[in-house]
């Protein structure tokens, strides 16, 4: 088996048995360290519901996106106006970005829209975007290179997440982000993979713990990128320098809130 990153040979490092049923095999690049399973054939399966039942982290982890996210777009992307989350489930991303003042539409062709409806990239008529974001989508496909171009369409600038894989092939066997009970994550990347997916589609990559990634044709001064991915200490705000940072890097922004639910309450009276 060839590795779908940068087609050198993967070798079988354990197997694991998905959704309960079916013997797979987990392979490791000898060059870049991706790993991928044995061909998927359990997609349409483990898809049955597009939200697993062990995804119990979601709301949280959109609530630490929301911070995270926010800061990295107003250090790196300032002049970005509208965006859109791609694979965005129930679009809790998406209204909490709005409550926040950024324009955010949601893209997902599997899940329901329950929190943004109306606010969907079937709702406007844009198809390119200032920033896509993919959170705890990479891991799911089957044709990494080829997906990710298509999000790239939509925007130059990309933020994903995705764990990053541990050193060691015993903590990859034993790493609950295999997640072989759901069967849906078939894809996992080293900060090499990472490294060669941006260099095939001319970007920039820049990385916050290990999960979350930017891609992206701009460079970023060192102060700049930091701000973006490390934010402020105590030690910094203990000597002031918090004041300075966020007068230079961060945007003030209107909630969209009031303005949506005006929209909203048009169109229903309409």
């Amino acid at each position: 088996m060839n590795c779908k990153i940068c087609n050198s040979p993967s070798e079988k490092i354990f197997e694991k048995v998905v959704l309960q049923k079916y013997n797979t095999g987990y392979y490791k690049c000898t060059s870049c360290d991706f790993v991928q399973t044995d061909e998927p054939t359990w997609l349409a399966e483990a898809y049955d519901s597009a939200i697993t039942s062990l995804d119990i982290g979601l709301l949280y982890r959109n609530n630490v996106l929301t911070e995270d996210v926010s800061k990295m777009i107003d250090c790196c992307f300032p002049e970005a106006k509208i965006m859109l989350d791609f694979a965005g489930g129930y679009g809790n991303f998406v209204r909490l970005m709005r409550d926040i003042g950024y324009n955010f539409y949601r893209q997902d062709t599997y899940c329901e829209n329950l929190f943004a409806k109306h606010f969907d990239i079937t709702d406007i008529k844009e198809t390119k975007f200032d920033v896509v974001t993919g959170f705890e989508v990479l891991e799911h496909l089957q044709h990494p290179l080829e997906e990710i171009e298509a999000i790239f369409k939509y925007s130059e600038n990309a933020i994903f997440s995705t764990d990053l894989i541990p050193n060691t092939n015993e903590e990859i066997e034993n790493w609950i982000y295999i997640a072989q009970e759901t069967g849906q994550h078939i894809a996992f990347y080293s900060p090499k993979a990472m490294q060669i997916i941006a260099a095939k589609f001319g970007k920039n990559y820049y990385c916050k713990d290990n999960h979350l990634h930017i891609f992206t044709p701009k460079t970023f001064d060192k102060e700049q990128i930091n701000f973006a991915i490390k934010g402020i200490t105590r030690k910094r705000y203990l000597f002031g320098l918090i004041k300075k940072r966020i007068k230079k890097y961060r945007i003030r922004r209107e909630s969209l809130q009031e303005k949506d639910y005006l929209f909203l309450k048009k169109m229903l009276n309409s």
